[in-house]
């Protein structure tokens, strides 16, 4: 006979307590697909390189080594476009193996925050403190630290717009973060020659360094967050089949590119690119539809 608080009252007071315990659910595991998500995570480490040159690049700035420094801003300008590299190709891997999923999505916009909104900010920060002079470092925090804002709100916005943010669209709402970037990167790998083009004095530097300031990182940014138009150039020129005529001109197109300087090539394109969403809008405004058309386009 045994007693209550014995092991064997134990035991029925242990089996009494299970009976009440809800059956555990297995734990789910997450499984990655390797590829798309390595090239996510190099957009992502491209783009805090680049961060990192140009936060050495302001040192040396500081400590008068400009020949460095300038150095260090075109490696940063590379490491953006080679983030775009990556960018363009994960979610083409990831349709082709078929295995796009949610997480990649919210990484692909991680890594794009970083690569193309703080990076490019910090850019623009630099260029207008150290290569321009300018003396004003909180304007130049606030400009880029805006510019930085739109572009987290640029790419929240697409991808609640969107139930599939990779899906092919011909016709983007809003200057799209790597075209904004593609402008700053292009400014850093060609910035020499710009800033040899610009060499106006000292009341023209500081007229430009505020240009530069409020036109690039405030205008890309307001870009950013607008409903202008813009077309998606690769899934517009270059998706499907084409005419023999069209893919002839397109490789003229890029011989006659290839001639020229490869830094200047990327700058004027992006730029360019940059400036074809106004310039689309432009003759709606001209028609006098300024009530309907202004509104509509920061909707």
């Amino acid at each position: 006979m045994s007693h209550e608080g014995g092991p064997a009252g134990t035991k029925a007071r242990e089996t009494d307590a299970g009976a009440h315990r809800r059956p555990r659910r297995p734990r789910r595991i997450l499984r990655l697909s390797t590829f798309p998500t390595l090239l996510t995570m190099g957009n992502l480490v491209v783009g805090v390189l680049a961060i990192a040159y140009l936060a050495d690049a302001h040192a040396l700035y500081v400590t008068g080594q400009s020949a460095g420094a300038a150095d260090l801003v075109t490696r940063a300008g590379w490491m953006i476009m080679l983030g775009m590299v990556f960018d363009a190709l994960d979610g083409r891997v990831a349709r082709l193996t078929r295995t796009t999923t949610e997480f990649g999505g919210a990484l692909d916009s991680l890594a794009d925050v970083v690569t193309f909104g703080v990076a490019p900010a910090f850019v623009g920060k630099v260029l207008i403190e150290d290569t321009l002079g300018s003396a004003e470092m909180k304007l130049s925090f606030l400009a880029a630290a805006f510019y930085a804002a739109c572009a987290a709100l640029r790419l929240a916005r697409y991808n609640a717009e969107h139930e599939e943010p990779d899906q092919a669209v011909s016709n983007f709402k809003g200057l799209p973060s790597p075209g904004a970037a593609g402008v700053l990167a292009g400014l850093a790998v060609a910035h020499q020659p710009v800033l040899e083009v610009l060499s106006l004095g000292e009341v023209g530097r500081a007229v430009t360094a505020h240009g530069i300031r409020f036109a690039l990182l405030l205008g890309l940014g307001l870009l950013m967050v607008s409903r202008v138009p813009y077309l998606h150039v690769a899934n517009r020129f270059l998706a499907g089949r084409k005419p023999v005529g069209r893919v002839a001109l397109i490789l003229l197109l890029i011989a006659l590119l290839l001639m020229l300087p490869p830094e200047a090539v990327l700058a004027i394109a992006f730029l360019g690119y940059a400036l074809s969403g106004p310039l689309m809008v432009l003759p709606r405004l001209v028609r006098g539809r300024r009530a309907d058309v202004v509104p509509e386009l920061f909707d």
